[in-house]
């Protein structure tokens, strides 16, 4: 019963509904993000309804391995024996009893062997419901293997992580900022957005927010960011729709700020969509001049497409073309927002650290260092390129820029606290956010001015 099929859909209960998204995830590779959206928006769900399934799913896929391991103790087969079905139903259980204060344990349980009644038979029900009543007798049998015994099994379990993620983290951070940084990456992000300030200003924006009892926060960092602290229902919220806003994480917003558009000039934006940030330069511009949106995915492009008509822009040019190979007339500035492990977006994307693998980081540097080779080749004598990522290793960032520097001597390294707040400056000079230390996702960013 995948998500495609949607027959008869309309009477499927929220836990249902997250079991067929985790299914999905499971056995087609979907994306939790994506599917969630999918199947929200083939249901008529209450704004409550959908804020339940997107907690179940993200909440779920986070911390499959600790679930996984949890159950690993009050099985008597191994969890890769039962159907995706059952193993899902068995994960989604504990982890309301575990992670979901206002769900009864009893109605976590109950639940479970309901959905276990559907999608499994009469041994995988009350397999369901023993190992979940087993669970609540008998939580004490659950340890996990000690910090002496071995500190990245540790972590990596507890926190559910995988081993090469928190043994690169170990080395980058130490002990106590990893710790954080898991802990970060399992809570839920926060909602951010900034003004469209070609259509509103701060004020209206905040006016907005009062009249409607909408909790919000300023960003420290950056003009006209805002974080949302009320739960909002996206699919009823006019800022969105009347094109004031648009959603974005303020350390996104940090590369564009590095780069300092000016109104009238010609910028290039690689690897743009879905146009987060070449729309936010075209407003960074007055929407005067010409930004070019290149991105190989003629199906993304449509993305930045549809954004820039909801705010309302009409300096974005689009171009579907590889970033590598890319070429056009001298520009004034250019902006890479490099392919990348994406490490830093762990905490909106649930499912992203059971995607990635070590050997990615290598791999992705030489495609990064490419990247920034023909971007070079683009830019004006004096112009200013932005390197950016959304990852917190070496390997995609400061190896990258050095290697970059040695390799062309006609660029130099520009001061990023000239330009950003110095807040979320390192002593190299580069931008650098953590999620547990500026409560926004990891990234990094660093100005190259061509000489």
């Amino acid at each position: 019963m995948p998500i495609n099929n949607m027959e008869n859909t309309s009477s499927i209960n929220p836990r249902e509904s997250a079991l067929r998204i985790l299914h999905e995830i499971e056995t087609q590779g979907s994306f939790a993000n994506e599917a969630i959206q999918f199947f929200s928006q083939n249901l008529f769900l209450s704004s409550l309804d959908r804020r339940f399934i997107s907690e179940l799913v993200h909440g779920t896929t986070k911390m499959r391995r600790r679930l996984d391991y949890v159950l690993s103790l009050f099985l008597e087969r191994k969890l890769e024996e039962l159907t995706p079905w059952i193993r899902n139903i068995l994960r989604m259980g504990i982890y309301q009893i575990d992670f979901m204060d206002k769900v009864p344990e009893s109605a976590a349980v109950d639940e479970s062997v309901k959905l276990a009644k559907n999608f499994g038979h009469k041994g995988t029900v009350a397999l369901v419901n023993a190992v979940l009543r087993s669970y609540l007798r008998d939580r004490s049998r659950v340890s996990f293997p000690s910090w002496e015994e071995d500190k990245v099994e540790n972590i990596a379990l507890f926190y559910s992580f995988p081993n090469w993620m928190v043994e690169r983290w170990l080395e980058i951070f130490g002990e106590d900022e990893t710790i954080k940084l898991c802990e970060a990456f399992n809570q839920r992000p926060r909602l951010s957005l900034r003004i469209n300030s070609l259509k509103i200003d701060s004020k209206e924006l905040e006016d907005f927010f009062q009249r409607e009892k909408i909790k919000f926060k300023q960003s420290k960092f950056i003009k006209d960011f805002y974080s949302i602290e009320s739960k909002i229902d996206l699919n009823h919220f006019p800022p969105l729709s009347e094109g004031w806003v648009y959603f974005q994480d303020e350390s996104a917003g940090l590369a564009v700020e590095l780069l300092d558009p000016q109104p009238g000039e010609c910028i290039v934006d690689l690897c743009a969509a879905p146009g987060g940030k070449a729309t936010f330069i075209a407003e960074k511009m007055n929407d005067e001049g010409t930004v070019i949106a290149v991105d190989s995915n003629a199906r993304r492009l449509k993305l930045i497409r549809e954004n820039c008509k909801r705010l309302r822009i009409e300096s974005v040019l689009l171009c579907c073309a590889d970033a590598l190979n890319f070429s056009c007339h001298p520009v004034d500035r250019i902006l890479i927002d490099a392919p990348c492990s994406a490490l830093g977006t762990l905490g909106r994307n649930s499912d992203a650290r059971w995607r990635k693998e070590k050997e990615d980081l290598l791999r992705l540097q030489k495609l990064q260092l490419g990247i920034l080779s023909n971007s070079a080749e683009l830019l004006k004598d004096g112009g200013v390129l932005v390197y950016s990522t959304c990852t917190n290793t070496p390997e995609e960032n400061d190896q990258v820029i050095n290697k970059f520097l040695r390799q062309r001597k006609d660029f130099k390294l520009k001061d990023s606290s000239l330009f950003v707040h110095p807040e979320v400056v390192d002593r190299n000079g580069f931008v650098r956010t953590l999620p547990h230390v500026h409560k926004t996702d990891g990234s990094f960013a660093c100005r190259l001015e061509k000489i």
